[in-house]
């Protein structure tokens, strides 16, 4: 029987790339959660906007060098995933400096 491969071995680079995807993911899907949650009218705190920005931009700053690693140790799939993370994180970073500007 053929055996079906799935490509090269997960390297651990690859695996912190996918929690990180999976980190601001959630951080995106609070902060969504968060601003959906409020009256009509009425805003979020400016401090709390601020973190939830602050954190989305940790979040992908981490993913850019999580890409830096992956592209030398990791896999095509590792990249993926930081990639993912970065475009995740930065359109946090959006969402919450709307946010933000609207308090």
């Amino acid at each position: 029987m053929p055996s079906i491969s799935l490509g090269p071995k997960p390297r651990p680079w690859d695996l912190i790339a996918g929690v990180v995807l999976a980190v601001s993911l959630a951080a995106a899907v609070f902060n969504w959660l968060a601003a959906e949650k409020q009256a009509p009218g009425s805003s979020l705190s400016g401090g709390t906007t601020f973190g939830y920005m602050m954190i989305q931009g940790l979040l992908a700053s981490v993913s850019l060098v999580a890409l830096g690693k992956t592209a030398k140790h990791g896999t095509l799939w590792g990249n993926l995933a930081a990639v993912g993370g970065m475009f995740i994180g930065l359109s946090g970073v959006l969402l919450a400096t709307a946010l933000w500007i609207a308090a």
